[in-house]
């Protein structure tokens, strides 16, 4: 028997403090310069679903505010806004590329009784100024990169789903080390294999991407059929 979200919930915010301690720390002198970060928390529909997927995105479009506003900032604010947020239900870029492979890919999985049954996050926990941050802002938050594996561990997902492109590459090899690719449809779609992840594990690009290439559906399907096969 698995984690209940409960269980799951407690063990992140452990290792959120401990983050938010750190990052609050190396923002100390440019908090400007990094958006709060983005905390997950589990649904009771993660206890229900069959395919428990876990989403990674690159970084948020801006997210709360920013670190210089960090004097009385804590995970329960950060972790209950991501609940509040609902993965986008009143958002306005709700129907963005992003949004509709992330809802379109899990309705294939699960269905639609459980619809808050996934997880997602990003690899960059924070944004710079609503985009990716420079090698220099990511190199000072490694920590934010590392935290992911532990993350992992924690939500114990069946699949993790990256769809982030190459933009990170550097991080992913610091991260993941010894991480292997191996090909499903060249430019598109990559197994990720590595100890830390579980078997299911795909690279694709931003769904943005994905629709510019009209690339958007057949990657959806060909990663629901690895998941499901």
């Amino acid at each position: 028997m698995g984690k209940d979200s409960l269980s799951i919930n407690n063990q992140l915010n452990d290792l959120y403090k401990s983050y938010l301690l750190q990052l609050k720390e190396v923002t100390s002198l440019n908090g400007e310069l990094f958006s709060y970060p983005l905390l997950m928390q589990a649904f009771p529909d993660y206890d229900q679903v069959k395919y428990k997927v876990l989403y990674v995105g690159k970084e948020t479009y801006g997210w709360l505010g920013t670190m210089n506003e960090q004097e009385n900032l804590n995970v329960n604010y950060i972790t209950e806004s991501y609940k509040e947020f609902k993965f986008g239900e009143d958002y306005h870029g709700r129907n963005s590329p992003f949004w509709r492979f992330i809802r379109a890919c899990y309705l294939q999985l699960n269905g639609e009784d459980y619809p808050l049954g996934y997880l997602w996050t990003n690899f960059s926990k924070c944004d710079s100024n609503k985009t990716t941050p420079t090698k220099e802002l990511q190199q000072a938050n490694n920590i934010g990169f590392d935290l992911l594996i532990d993350e992992i561990n924690v939500v114990n997902p069946d699949a993790v789903i990256f769809l982030t492109g190459w933009d990170y590459e550097k991080q992913f090899q610091r991260v993941f080390q010894g991480l292997q690719y191996h090909t499903i449809e060249e430019n598109y779609l990559y197994q990720c294999v590595h100890p830390s992840l579980p078997v299911h594990s795909y690279m694709t690009m931003h769904p943005k991407g994905l629709q510019l290439r009209n690339k958007f559906y057949v990657i959806l399907e060909s990663i629901v059929n690895q998941i499901t096969q």
